[in-house]
């Protein structure tokens, strides 16, 4: 068994382990209280029931093999990536050997990129715990025939309002965009680049092939060669 610490990122029967250790890693864990002014008495504090922990990670993943690495390179950098951003709307278990953190968590926020040139992507990866809400399904309250028509008949009115106002935020591909460079755009991070390319998948790879692309993708990641003048549906 190895005498290191590994960190250990789990989903289903998959998994990944960090080939570069953080240097640190730091975990936060709200208290949940809150505080109250109360006439005569002032501020007072309300104790509150423990809030959820979270945790950053910041390494990067290696483009060659590095002697102080956990192990040696088994994939590219693009393979890292292509997972984590996988799994972003899914839960995982996070396990740091040699310490007590082996926990459920979900991924708050993904930011990666190359800045050197030796082809290792640098990351900052975010996590939230997760824990299961529990729901009691409230007992259902009579109404008349009358009252429950009036209601549906509200309800899809309101409904034809709210989607004659909602219009889908559409961006024109041009000079240097990437789909990491249009989640941060309009999201404030690229971690949402794969989230861009599978609701303009169809279009994204109709281009590629008609510019002599096999696919859109490249190094394993999707949606890498897009082109000036495409229409992409920000969702």
């Amino acid at each position: 068994m190895s005498s290191k610490m590994e960190i250990w990122l789990k989903c289903g029967k998959d998994s990944i382990q960090l080939p570069i250790l953080p240097a640190s890693y730091n975990v936060t864990r709200d208290a949940g209280h809150e505080t109250v002014n109360v006439q005569n008495l002032g501020d007072v504090t309300i104790l509150g029931k423990r809030g959820l922990s979270s945790i950053e990670l910041e390494s990067f993943f290696p483009n060659k093999d590095y002697s102080f690495a956990a192990y040696k390179k088994k994939q590219s950098p693009w393979e890292y990536v292509k997972k984590i951003l996988s799994w972003q709307e899914k839960t995982l278990r996070l396990v740091a050997t040699k310490t007590k953190i082996n926990m459920q968590v979900v991924i708050s926020s993904f930011s990666y990129g190359e800045e050197d040139g030796t082809g290792d992507i640098k990351y900052k990866l975010s996590l939230m715990e997760y824990r299961t809400p529990k729901y009691t399904k409230p007992k259902k309250k009579k109404t008349s025939k009358t009252a429950a028509s009036t209601t549906k008949k509200n309800i899809k009115q309101g409904t034809k309002r709210e989607t004659s106002k909602t219009k889908a935020k559409v961006h024109v591909v041009s000079g240097n965009d990437t789909l990491w460079s249009i989640s941060k755009k309009y999201y404030g991070t690229g971690s949402y680049a794969n989230k861009i390319y599978e609701a303009n998948k169809t279009i994204i790879e109709r281009t590629a092939v008609k510019h002599g692309f096999r696919s859109s993708a490249n190094k394993g990641v999707n949606g890498w060669w897009i082109f000036d003048g495409e229409r992409l549906v920000i969702p």
